[in-house]
């Protein structure tokens, strides 16, 4: 999708920013038009570059084809949009030896890629103040209470019932295994709220990128090439931090998995700031306890990253609503009284991208 005849006209009537929160919003997630957003905007595009952002496709396309529909200098184009991939504004793709180029979407997208360089500057912690403003003004809520989830939870494979048949989608370590490329990059989330002086402390050096998209992150410094042995060790450091395994609600070709918690996440952080049920989509399965071999010692609440589990008489309780499937509370256990079980109702993830972004779209009422 490019600019349309209105967007042109927004422009040409007067701030090209304000065209460029449009086209944002034509993007699957969305974008609530807002001052917030306006000051984002400002802050990490110049006007050259908004300008052109608006005629910047959704998906690759070639750069020839971009200067001959917009009407501009090949190489100077080629400036251009090289510059907005180094700032995380666009994606960049080499293919047979030609250049291809779409704008990012602001979530996931533009978001992450401001603060996976754990860059701690003025600006950055001007961009930060500015996209919690914006979360808190009405973007949390309007990005994340479709029916259908953007991302989703990877189970604990090790405590995925043994009479259970495991789907290939669910075993993070499947993914690992058959990534060709794969890198880690800082925690942008958590990173966000360390610059707003509100941060957790945990690990930030567990966010997991596959495929191009992480070729691309390392290509232009936003992460670390990692072999399969790093991204092991890093899933271990994650686990035991107590952090819960999201990725996209796809099956398969997935770009990320991120290691999250509920106080600092955007994806789980609905869920328990704004109380949004089903902002991310629950694993296959629930955590269930047997009351005779509980002993009340609380570490299941306390590693709970969703606040599902308390205690009734000296005996752990979950709340199924609440529960996302994440197995944490189950792997550190020390009385092994939790287990997990299959969930009734559970949704099928989308098969890919397309027909995840399809779906959002579709209930947005732009397709």
């Amino acid at each position: 999708m490019v600019c349309t005849l209105a967007l042109a006209r927004e422009v040409a009537m007067g701030d090209v920013y304000v065209g460029l929160m449009k086209r944002m919003d034509d993007f699957p997630a969305g974008a609530l038009e807002s001052e917030h957003l306006l000051g984002i905007l400002r802050l990490i595009f110049d006007e050259e570059e908004a300008e052109l952002a608006i005629d910047l496709p959704s998906s690759l396309e070639e750069l020839s084809s971009i200067a001959e529909r917009t009407g501009r200098d090949p190489q100077d184009l080629y400036g251009i949009l090289e510059g907005m991939a180094d700032k995380g504004l666009v994606f960049a793709r080499e293919k047979q030896g030609k250049r291809y180029y779409n704008l990012l979407p602001l979530v996931p997208g533009i978001f992450e890629m401001q603060f996976m360089k754990g860059e701690t500057t003025p600006q950055k912690r001007r961009i930060a103040e500015l996209f919690d403003a914006y979360y808190y003004e009405g973007w949390g809520e309007t990005s994340w209470s479709s029916k259908t989830a953007l991302a989703r939870v990877m189970v604990v494979e090790e405590e995925i019932p043994r009479s259970e048949e495991v789907l290939p989608y669910e075993k993070v370590s499947e993914f690992i295994k058959d990534s060709t490329y794969m890198a880690l990059t800082t925690c942008f989330c958590r990173h966000e709220t360390e610059l707003l002086g509100k941060s957790c402390g945990a690990p930030k050096d567990v966010c997991m990128c596959f495929g191009p998209f992480a070729e691309f992150l390392v290509e232009r410094g936003f992460a670390q090439k990692a072999s399969r042995r790093e991204m092991l060790d890093a899933l271990d450091r994650a686990e035991k931090a107590g952090l819960v395994h999201i990725t996209d609600n796809i099956q398969e070709k997935i770009n990320f998995i991120c290691n999250c918690c509920g106080c600092c996440c955007g994806f789980l952080g609905t869920m328990t700031r704004l109380n949004i049920a089903g902002a991310v989509a629950a694993s296959r399965y629930l955590a269930g306890v047997d009351p005779d071999l509980c002993d009340g010692c609380e570490t299941c609440v306390d590693v709970c990253q969703m606040k599902a589990l308390t205690m009734q008489d000296d005996l752990a309780v979950i709340d199924e609503v609440k529960c996302i499937g994440c197995g944490l509370c189950v792997s550190s256990c020390p009385s092994e009284a939790m287990s997990m079980r299959a969930r009734e109702g559970w949704a099928e993830p989308a098969a890919n991208l397309v027909e995840l972004g399809a779906a959002f779209l579709k209930e947005r009422g732009k397709l």
